[in-house]
């Protein structure tokens, strides 16, 4: 029998709401509803686990199809390119955390006694109600603001009972070496240069590519083309600046959009909220 329970708090919009632990660094919870298609094709950072609630949602993972269903939970490494949209005629309602790489890795390392460069979770889409209830017990302590030493309690035990039962070898890099490199080079570039209009040529010099073979590496290794890897950076970072209270505009326009209205469709397309119901959320929560 899948678990169905219904959200323990009403979200303040009713499609999405977020939350920033601070007791929890490098987590963020989130809870959604969408009944149309929300996300385009995009990565996180973090490693994301899914506990859907209700309605489904079939997305591609790996070049490979995936269904998630009510009951289930969906893990999305770092890096991986993904768009959990909801199934047609179904209404998909799932609570979600995002959670920083470093607290994979320092779990990991208690777990197998050295520090794995990367844990791989596998498959991506698991029936196990054990695990689901003590994710979900999480979450809702995060969204009711429960006491700090019971919520970390809780990921530590949670990353664990996760790692122990789904953990894969890491699959090895492709490509070689050098390309590697140099698609790191641009990785920090786009980084460094973020709300700069940056041409592919200056992409393709700086990895020492033309720009032919730099757009085939880049995709092959970030899974986004450089455009949309670029607006997933602004994207991030205008998180943070929302986050911290600056209003929408002048967001938009330190990382780099021409408009506000720009900003927010493409806002929207990584996240499935909007700039001021990301900021609402994130006032809210603090």
């Amino acid at each position: 029998m899948r678990y169905s329970a219904p959200m323990a708090r009403t979200p303040t919009h009713p499609d999405v709401e977020f939350k920033r632990d601070p007791d929890l660094p490098g987590v963020e919870a989130r809870v959604s509803r969408y009944a149309e298609r929300a996300f385009r094709l995009h990565t996180h950072n973090e490693y994301s686990i899914a506990l859907v609630e209700s309605g489904a949602t079939t997305f591609e993972l790996h070049g490979e199809p995936h269904r998630g269903v009510a009951g289930q939970l969906v893990f999305v490494d770092p890096g991986a390119v993904h768009a959990c949209n909801p199934d047609q005629d179904s209404t998909f309602a799932y609570r979600l955390f995002y959670i920083d790489a470093r607290w994979f890795a320092e779990v990991a390392a208690e777990v197998f006694g050295d520090a794995p460069t990367r844990i791989a979770l596998a498959p991506p889409v698991v029936d196990d109600p054990e695990l689901f209830e003590a994710w979900h017990r999480l979450h809702v302590a995060i969204m009711e603001g429960a006491e700090g030493l019971e919520k970390e309690s809780a990921l530590v035990s949670n990353i664990a009972a996760t790692i122990e039962r789904y953990s894969a070898e890491p699959s090895a890099p492709q490509g070689a070496p050098a390309a590697g490199q140099a698609v790191a080079k641009v990785r920090d570039l786009l980084a460094e240069r973020v709300a700069e209009k940056v041409s592919l040529d200056e992409l393709a010099a700086e990895a020492g590519m033309s720009r032919y073979h730099f757009l085939r590496v880049f995709q092959h290794a970030a899974g986004l083309p450089p455009h949309a890897f670029q607006a997933q950076l602004r994207v991030e970072i205008a998180k943070q600046l929302l986050a911290g209270g600056e209003p929408i505009a002048r967001v938009a326009a330190e990382v780099g959009f021409a408009d506000q209205s720009h900003f927010t469709r493409v806002f929207r397309e990584f996240t499935g909220a909007t700039p001021r119901q990301y900021q609402a959320s994130a006032r809210e929560s603090a």
